[in-house]
């Protein structure tokens, strides 16, 4: 796809966040990745079965968008417990199609430091557990698929 003319980082940053709350994020808040660090612990699907340097892919930002979750989704395996997992799949496939849209690399997957990007990003603090603590939800919020994208942006964290 052409990449779409954009706005400055800035202000692209701000209709990411604006579009993602529309979807139901609660929090969204945007990280620069370390470009030594591998990108995910879950690779995509076109660079599966290749080494690093051989097409696995790079994203220099990371989208964290959070959730309220009334019962922690680890704990609650009802359809109460696994609503915010169901949202947080919406928030991030439809964030990320509409990346894609703009002619930019972009994917969502669970990330295993996923509270740590979070805190990161501003989005909150982690206690003494390493759960997320946010000022507006407080420890009743999960934290979604971690987007990762090269779509120009203004990080947060």
């Amino acid at each position: 796809p052409t990449k779409a003319e954009l706005h400055t980082p800035e202000i692209t940053s701000s209709h990411v966040k604006g579009m993602a709350q529309y979807f139901g994020a609660e929090l969204v808040g945007i990280l620069r990745l370390d470009p030594n660090r591998a990108p995910s612990p879950l690779p995509s699907p076109r660079s599966r079965g290749r080494g690093k340097g051989e097409g696995e892919e790079t994203y220099p930002f990371a989208i964290i968008c959070a959730v309220r979750a009334d019962y922690d989704p680890r704990e609650a395996p009802g359809i109460g417990g696994q609503v915010p997992v169901q949202n947080d799949l919406f928030i991030t496939f439809v964030l990320t199609a509409w990346i894609r849209e703009l002619g930019f690399r972009s994917t969502a997957a669970p990330h295993p430091d996923a509270e740590k990007l979070a805190a990161a990003a501003g989005l909150g603090r982690l206690n003494a557990e390493g759960r997320l603590v946010t000022e507006k939800l407080g420890t009743n919020v999960h934290v979604a698929n971690v987007i990762r994208t090269d779509l120009p942006l203004a990080p947060d964290g």
